[in-house]
């Protein structure tokens, strides 16, 4: 994954946060995790092969601007204020033919019952600025077989455009409410239509464990 995809599905997923891991995050080194990492992914909870980078700690939000339709520019903007003023940070895993899988803690920030009201007051707007676009299309999807009972899952598609360069991202996310914390695990699909992973709903339940 390249540095400019792997700043563009973090955008998604603050995106959707709304609206995760994914946003302005930056992958900060080839440092591999290993041992006890507390509420973090490791590398040996992802199958074999995978390489497990930390993240850095940062508050992503959407790229402001005049939203479309007009209701959900407050809504996008309190959801904004809300991410400002969290701590987010995580780990990526990557593995070259599998998906991109990014898990982050957030703290101070937007809870589990924002993020689903805000998917469902404002499932699909535009945000524009004189350089740039992004459109988001986002959904709560059916909890998946295997994932704990109270995560909620969302589907998301962005589509970030500038002066010469356009970029598409889809991912799902699952959301989990620690008692302080909330931990977010996403997935980075090819196509808006592709079946969420096998290890989805696995790694989820990790998560949401490593909060309690």
């Amino acid at each position: 994954m390249t540095r400019r995809r792997a700043k563009f599905a973090l955008i998604a997923v603050a995106v959707v946060a709304i609206a995760i891991a994914a946003a302005v995050v930056w992958v900060r080194s080839d440092e591999r995790t290993s041992g006890a990492q507390g509420p973090f992914l490791t590398a040996e909870d992802f199958p074999a092969g995978y390489k497990v980078t930390r993240l850095p700690n940062t508050a992503p939000s959407g790229i402001g601007g005049t939203t479309t339709p007009t209701e959900c520019g407050a809504i996008v903007a309190e959801q904004a204020g809300r991410q400002l003023r969290s701590a987010t940070v995580g780990v990526l895993a990557t593995k070259d033919g599998a998906p991109t899988f990014a898990q982050s803690v957030i703290t101070g920030g937007e809870s589990v019952s924002d993020t689903d009201a805000v998917v469902r007051r404002c499932s699909s707007y535009r945000q524009q600025t004189d350089t740039e676009s992004l459109e988001s299309i986002s959904s709560i999807v059916s909890t998946p077989a295997g994932c704990p009972g109270d995560v909620v899952v969302v589907r998301a598609t962005t589509r970030l455009s500038a002066a010469a360069e356009q970029s598409d991202s889809t991912s799902v996310s699952a959301y989990v409410q620690g008692s302080n914390a909330v931990g977010v695990l996403t997935v980075s699909l090819d196509r808006p239509e592709e079946p969420i992973p096998d290890e989805f709903c696995r790694l989820a339940s990790v998560v949401a464990d490593g909060l309690e």
